[in-house]
């Protein structure tokens, strides 16, 4: 039975516009992508060209209540799954979706900030689809997939690392089906943002060019239909390609500038290689990142020289098309590497004129028919994260390293929470109010950092990084890899950046503001204070969060990319969160608000001295509605031995939707095993967040201890995702 992953379908929405086919045909013609912004004024930049999808989005089908993001990713999602000929039904729990999103809902949310800022009415509805985990959420629910399902929020690497997550998924037996890909729209926060850092070239992207002068936004979406072999061929599917490769890293450098060596690229093309049992000379094309931005190009073409030496391979930039879409982009250029696998072409690089001397490289100019057996696609983002993948024809014998699955220890623990119960004034431009909430200031060891740490860093930042170091000590030449999950990522950052831009009319940026406010900002900044070069990534599910970023840093342990792994989660209380949640009606005196950051230290083997407890399991999913505790029941047992289960730690006692769920499933385990199953919680202690299973984490390694007993962590998602994990007592040489 093969477990190799490959590739059934492919659906896509970008400038060009909807569907495959469209997409190539732009190509086949060196239609450039870039037009004129319509989607919002922009009284400042308004003239640079972008990639922007002009098509009538309800029209095309796209449900009506959903953000720009959600219509974008359904659309593709809708598309894939068509042309693979996948029934949903046909694979229940066995199907699921990884997806990358930075921008999420922030199109719509803008006109909430618009409304209040300039005429002062608080009218919060739209930003019902802010967070960047509904895109995923709505495609699930859309197209009945019940197995693992995350989203990626790790700048413009979001859409590949997502791909290489979900082939992960099938080769762990997690799932036989899986959707992966990619989503973002053009938005107020990042249109104003890159122009804010001088990164947008108004003449339009010209990668690799000598006389290049930045990037060019866009939007879009696309999807792959990725699946284990064995499960293709069974259905009688066609397979376009295969997934031999995917490595990931980071440049631990700088927040937005690339190592100027290319040495994160570099670590991650070699990860993705090894993966794949392919030497360099063996990939026949590579699609560069190319953003077309000074820094940006002139690393990657040193990288791609260290790599290949002088037979750097045919490679190309295909920004201008589409413009860059940010998470979106890596997801449409895997979709355009499996094309020109199929058909058999290499792809232009169009904007490219002149060769950079300091570049010394020149890229594919015209489409060209070429013998391609392997291709590799780049893809790197803010915080210094990097994604590659190869893809390889479907006659391709497979050499892709298969991950163990194993156990694995936790070494290491730093708790910022569970916070104190205090009053909060709601401030400007909020309405004034007055509500409790878990606050975690002062925060614990602030002092410890550097007075640049201390000046720059927003809070979640600083959470993390001190949550980080408590829980692991660098070592020289260890491999490190960092998973940092949030629910709503850095909030205040990103508000005081479009409260700006919006008041001032894109007068008077405040660019400093910009690279803080991604998702993926405080798990870079960890890699930056303690020199981990591994995987670096921000998952966010809601509820679930904390669960992925486990699942992730347990999967760099089993596939041997790393030595350590830290797994964690954080979220911060913020103005418009809670002023939206009290309007709501989501804060009473028993589901209070509350903020925190947490991160386990991760090692493999079978015993280790300094273990604080031992990690047996890790599943995510999602639950069908109505609720039914049997089918729980039997998704737990299916992952752990119930008989080892001394707790049961549950998220009830915060939001109460979900309490009568949780009790109901710990009857049902209790019922199972013969006994009374103790069932305890956490949220009374840290307050209710995204995040706050990772405290709950943090409990249940306690209890492990003390109890010398199993304790099962199960997590629900009020929007529908689940999760678990069973920790152990420590196993001590």
């Amino acid at each position: 039975m093969s477990r190799q992953p490959v590739i059934t379908g492919l659906g896509v929405i970008a400038s060009p516009g909807y569907g495959v086919e469209t997409m190539w045909n732009a190509i086949a013609s060196q239609r450039d992508g870039l037009k004129p912004l319509t989607l919002f004024p922009s009284p400042r930049y308004g003239l640079d060209p972008v990639g922007e999808v002009q098509l009538d989005l309800l029209q095309l089908g796209a449900p009506r209540h959903a953000s720009r993001s959600d219509r974008l990713g359904w659309l593709a999602a809708r598309e894939a799954i068509q042309s693979s000929g996948l029934k949903s039904a046909d694979f229940g729990d066995r199907a699921g979706i990884v997806l990358g999103c930075s921008v999420g809902g922030s199109f719509d949310s803008e006109r909430f900030l618009i409304k209040l800022i300039k005429e002062g009415k608080f009218r919060p509805r739209s930003t019902r689809y802010h967070e960047c985990s509904m895109t995923t959420d709505l495609i699930a629910d859309s197209f009945g997939l019940f197995g693992p399902a995350m989203t990626v929020s790790t700048a413009c690497s979001s859409g590949a690392l997502a791909i290489a997550n979900a082939a992960e998924m099938i080769q762990a037996g997690e799932a036989d089906v899986m959707l992966a890909g990619g989503a973002d729209s053009l938005s107020r926060m990042t249109w104003g943002g890159f122009h804010a850092l001088l990164l947008v070239d108004g003449q339009g992207c010209r990668p690799f060019d000598a006389t290049r002068g930045g990037m060019s936004l866009g939007e879009g979406a696309a999807v792959l239909v990725i699946e284990a072999e064995d499960s293709a061929r069974r259905r009688g599917a066609k397979i376009l390609a295969r997934l031999s490769g995917w490595g990931a890293s980071c440049d631990a450098h700088h927040i937005t500038a690339p190592h100027p060596e290319g040495a994160g690229a570099v670590a991650a093309m070699r990860a993705a290689l090894s993966r794949a049992g392919l030497e360099p000379s063996a990939i026949d094309y590579v699609n560069a990142h190319g953003t077309g931005t000074r820094d940006n190009d002139l690393a990657e073409a040193k990288a791609l020289k260290t790599l290949f030496g002088d037979r750097v391979p045919p490679f190309s930039s295909t920004k201008r098309f589409f413009g860059h879409s940010l998470a979106a982009s890596g997801a449409i250029e895997a979709v355009l590497c499996i094309e020109a696998l199929r058909r058999q072409q290499l792809v232009p690089n169009p904007g490219f004129g002149e060769i950079d001397p300091a570049i010394g490289l020149e890229p594919v100019r015209e489409l060209a028919a070429a013998k391609l057996t392997h291709v590799m696609s780049n893809s790197f983002g803010f915080g210094g994260n990097n994604a590659v993948l190869i893809f390889s024809t479907p006659d391709t014998t497979p050499h892709t390293r298969v991950a163990k699955v194993a156990p694995v220890n936790v070494t290491g623990l730093g708790v910022m929470g569970p916070g104190v119960v205090t009053m909060r004034d709601l401030t400007a431009p909020l309405p004034a109010d007055k509500l409790l909430v878990r606050s975690c200031d002062p925060l614990p060891g602030a002092a410890l950092l550097t007075p640049k740490q201390r000046r720059r860093l927003g809070r979640p930042h600083q959470m993390a990084v001190l949550a980080a170091r408590a829980s692991h000590t660098p070592v020289p030449e260890q491999r490190v890899a960092v998973a940092m999950g949030t629910g709503f990522g850095c909030l205040a950052e990103g508000a005081a950046f479009i409260e700006n831009y919006v008041a001032k009319d894109e007068a008077e940026p405040m660019p400093s503001r910009f690279p803080g406010s991604v998702h993926n900002a405080p798990a870079g900044q960890i890699a930056m204070d303690l020199g981990a070069r591994g995987l670096n990534s921000a998952p966010t599910a809601g509820e679930i969060t904390f669960e992925c970023a486990l699942w992730q840093a347990w999967r760099q342990l089993d596939a041997g990319e790393a030595d350590v792994a830290l797994a964690g989660a954080f979220d911060e209380l913020q103005n418009y969160l809670l002023g939206i949640g009290q309007r709501w009606g989501v804060w009473t005196e028993r589901t209070i608000p509350g903020e925190g950051a947490v991160v386990a230290r991760l090692t493999g083997g079978e015993a280790d001295r300094s273990a604080l407890a031992r990690l047996t399991s890790v599943r995510l999913g999602r639950y069908r509605r109505p609720f039914d505790s049997a089918q729980e029941l039997a998704w737990i047992a299916d992952a752990v031995d119930l008989s080892a289960v001394g707790v049961f730690l549950s998220g009830a006692r915060g939001y109460p939707v979900l309490d009568p769920l949780y009790d109901s499933v710990a009857d049902e385990i209790s019922r199972s095993v013969g006994r009374v199953i103790e069932h305890q919680t956490y949220k009374q202690l840290c307050g209710e967040f995204h995040a706050a299973s990772a405290f709950g984490f943090s409990v249940a390694v306690r209890l492990a201890n003390e109890r010398q007993c199993g304790v099962l962590l199960y997590t629900l998602s009020a929007r529908g995702g689940k999760a678990l994990c069973l920790v152990q007592p420590a196993v001590r040489s």
